[in-house]
């Protein structure tokens, strides 16, 4: 059993969950005030302790001298730090951790390793904000811990690729870098195209039709890449868009959108979300159901993936959270989600 040694705020949080979740000792640091401030939350407080690091251990660090013994005992090192400087004022360089993993805004490297920058910061920086939202208004930012997840998983995934290849390594995160690598559709419309990306709120713009939709009693999101026209005429029971001379090409349903949008949003207004998805599913096309918590809570799907787990407060009190994303079992699947074969 790998021991995990996480210091850092939301991105080594995520990352040491996924540890924890898949088998690891995960050690957390919880650095004094003097030595780093408390990354802000999303949510609360206890909840951002019980859905990160409920299944690790915690040790209180106020010198660095603590911190390096940590780091001496661990397999595996997690630092997430403001700025490239700070690591080195941790002692990062000198830790003899086999794997060491640097998460930072900018990297360790560049003009801008010293620059701080908080989520919505990477997110503008990285275009994200200038995509969101709606064409006549302010962009918005992404909700929640978008920017620290992605790059703890990132973390993860390059920690454990040196673990298995039994390499002595440091790795060095950028979250910024790590928002850009994550942006493919954004680059391939600039570099095959020539077109830059623009925001037109739900609207994915380039495939048509690709929007929400409002039903009897809430809303769905219809995804029609080219490959799907075919069975959507299907779905919407109107054959006759297959020789309809404006909806000949994706290009040319572009130009008609407003027109095919009318067809779709008169389709489903008299339907329920339980009549399109039934319908969806029988033609073979591709759309979601906009769902309340409630209804996320209790998806049969996410409830047969066993995807929710249990966990206990320092209260005693039991509480539903989400657990991780994948799941590795044995050939027979005996494991418990999320256990290492």
């Amino acid at each position: 059993m790998d021991r995990v040694l996480e210091i850092g705020g939301h991105a080594a949080g995520y990352c040491g969950r996924l540890f924890a979740h898949t088998g690891a000792d995960v050690v957390r640091a919880q650095l004094a005030p003097e030595l780093a401030a408390p990354a802000p939350a999303w949510a609360s407080e206890a909840a951002m302790q019980l859905y990160l690091h409920a299944q690790k251990r915690h040790v209180a660090v106020n010198n660095l001298d603590l911190l390096a013994d940590l780091a001496a005992a661990a397999d595996v090192l997690v630092c997430e730090a403001e700025t490239a400087q700070q690591l080195l004022d941790y002692g990062f360089d000198d830790w003899d951790t086999p794997v060491k993993v640097a998460i930072t805004p900018f990297g360790r490297s560049g003009p801008k390793r010293n620059w701080r920058g908080p989520a919505n910061v990477i997110l503008a920086m990285g275009g994200y904000t200038y995509l969101m939202g709606d064409a006549d208004k302010a962009p918005l930012n992404l909700p929640g811990h978008y920017v620290e997840f992605q790059t703890g998983t990132l973390a993860f995934a390059s920690a454990n690729a040196c673990r298995y290849a039994d390499v002595t390594n440091v790795v060095d995160l950028s979250m910024l870098e790590t928002l850009m690598s994550l942006s493919q559709f954004t680059t391939v419309r600039w570099h095959c195209a020539g077109e830059i990306r623009t925001r037109h709120g739900s609207d994915f713009w380039f495939v048509v039709p690709s929007d929400l939709f409002a039903c009897v009693d809430g809303w769905v999101y219809l995804n029609i890449v080219p490959t799907f026209w075919d069975p959507l005429t299907v779905f919407l029971e109107k054959p006759e868009l297959l020789i309809d001379e404006r909806f000949a090409s994706n290009d040319l349903r572009m130009q008609h959108r407003e027109a095919l949008h009318a067809i779709v949003a008169q389709v489903f207004a008299p339907l329920s979300k339980a009549e399109i998805s039934a319908r969806a599913e029988q033609c073979r096309i591709p759309l979601g159901v906009v769902q309340t918590l409630g209804e996320v809570l209790a998806d049969p799907h996410l409830a047969a993936r066993q995807f929710f787990v249990e966990l206990q407060d320092q209260h005693g009190h039991s509480w539903q959270s989400p657990g991780v994303p994948f799941s590795v079992r044995s050939p027979a699947q005996t494991q418990t989600r999320g256990d290492l074969s």
